[in-house]
């Protein structure tokens, strides 16, 4: 059981600005919370509920009728797809300590793993503190990944975390969703529903392939891309990743409007301002 502050940064995001969000994790009672924006947005992931667990959401939602409104959504887990709490840091499995080094004027250990599937080789990095001495619980402070494609020869993906204010400590009821309400299912896409119930798990994951690399599959037969080379497919995959990351995670602010991926989204930064 723990409860952590973390700030999200997608550096290769369009004008993205970090995005805070707080943890409560509880593996026992198989269950969590996390809250964007200063509880802004707000989801509770409870594997007990119902037969195969349920994610609950409340968020503000702009439309074409509606300016932030308070919505209540849920997703439920099924047999193959149970919903389970999820962690605020990655799973250290496959990581190897690296080396020691001073991270923004705290001495930290580095741990590394490093996962290749097809062109996509992710590095990723989490630094931990010890404040008490070398044999104290180890505490986290900061999380990087960086992505190289080997077909592109360039590093074109990075994002990262810092943590702050963890404890092993909290309060049992802050895992209770609102009662009382009426809890719609998610709006359309579906394919789009596991990234609106549970943002993070993206980004503590350690697979070289995420939900929203997943989602190219469908953008690019909903918009009939067709394109010329292996090449171009892995670069205009990258800036549908990048367009999709920068898009939920401006949503997730809860401002007066809202953001929708369109033909657009494969475009670069520099296409799109250009054109668009």
């Amino acid at each position: 059981m723990y409860h952590v502050k973390g700030e999200l940064n997608l550096p290769y995001s369009d004008d993205s600005d970090p995005e805070p969000f707080e943890v409560w994790y509880d593996l026992e009672g198989n269950r969590s919370r996390i809250d964007y924006h200063n509880s802004t947005v707000r989801t509770f992931l409870i594997g007990n509920d119902l037969d195969y667990g349920v994610i609950y959401k409340i968020t503000p939602v702009t439309n074409d009728t509606e300016i932030q409104a308070i919505k209540y959504f849920q997703l439920k887990g099924t047999k193959e797809d149970p919903i389970r709490p999820q962690a605020a840091l990655p799973d250290l499995q496959g990581f190897e300590f690296e080396k020691m080094e001073d991270y923004a004027g705290v001495q930290c250990e580095v741990w590394k793993k490093v996962t290749q599937a097809g062109h996509k080789k992710n590095t990723y990095r989490l630094w931990v503190k010890r404040p008490e001495g070398s044999d104290s619980p180890a505490v986290p402070y900061h999380f990087e990944m960086e992505g190289f494609n080997t077909l592109l020869e360039s590093y074109n993906d990075k994002y990262m975390i810092d943590y702050s204010d963890f404890s092993s400590q909290t309060e049992s009821d802050i895992f209770t969703p609102p009662g009382g309400m009426t809890y719609e299912e998610f709006p359309d896409p579906p394919e789009e529903h596991q990234i609106l119930a549970n943002p993070l798990q993206d980004y503590v994951s350690t697979s070289p392939v995420s939900h929203a690399h997943r989602l190219f599959g469908p953008f690019k037969e909903k918009f009939e891309r067709q394109y010329e080379s292996e090449k171009e497919h892995e670069e205009r995959e990258n800036n549908f990743v990048h367009t999709f990351r920068s898009v939920h995670s401006t949503n997730r602010a809860g401002l007066t409007y809202s953001l929708g991926i369109n033909h657009f989204a494969d475009w670069s930064k520099e296409k799109r301002r250009k054109y668009c």
